[in-house]
């Protein structure tokens, strides 16, 4: 009888312990600036982003404003308008209800990529959609100097054909008919190391 309760009380924990890991896997690959993000969006879920703050958060405001620049004032103006703050699957994302000043775009959206930790902003003017994103990196580490040069040479000759992939952000549904239409503005910002 003793040996089959510790048995059990193993067989339990170890049960546990799967189920946790599964759950806490995706946040420990995230960077750490990515799970601080994450840490901050999951909660505000279904909020209002001008009750919390949303776009006044450091961690958001200075990405917003490189990869914005001159547009960042009336974007921020438009997106004031947006009442909720919204989830599919990695995407968190805001969506303005209407422009008060329609002659710089008639729709906004924000969208925060939690799997790689990208931000992009669209805006809509006129059925055209402006679309401003951070240019992701992937980190790589190497053993040899050798293998780096390998690695550039490998980048330069795909850039060509990886540049829609690499430089479009996904989008949520709502907005994936405007993005059809979209020609990127990418700035050249890149994603700080961690």
């Amino acid at each position: 009888m003793g040996k089959t309760r510790l048995i059990t009380r193993k067989l339990h924990l170890l049960w546990l312990l799967i189920f946790l890991n599964g759950c806490a896997v995706p946040l420990l690959l995230m960077s750490p600036q990515g799970q601080l993000l994450w840490a901050l969006m999951k909660p505000m879920v279904g909020l209002d982003p001008n009750d919390v703050g949303l776009f006044e958060q450091p961690l958001i405001k200075g990405r917003m404003q490189s990869i914005l620049g001159p547009h960042y004032a009336s974007t921020m103006k438009i997106l004031a308008t947006a009442d909720e703050i919204q989830q599919q699957g990695p995407l968190y994302y805001v969506i303005s209800k209407h422009s008060p000043i329609p002659e710089v775009a008639e729709k906004a959206g924000f969208v925060w990529n939690a799997e790689n930790n990208q931000m992009a902003v669209m805006l809509l003017t006129g059925g055209s959609p402006q679309v401003f994103a951070e240019k992701l990196i992937k980190d790589k580490v190497k053993s040899t100097v050798d293998d780096k040069v390998q690695d550039v040479k490998d980048e330069v000759h795909q850039a060509g054909r990886e540049q829609i992939t690499a430089l479009v952000p996904q989008w949520p549904t709502e907005l994936t008919d405007a993005i059809m239409l979209a020609k990127p503005v990418l700035p050249q910002v890149t994603l700080p190391k961690t």
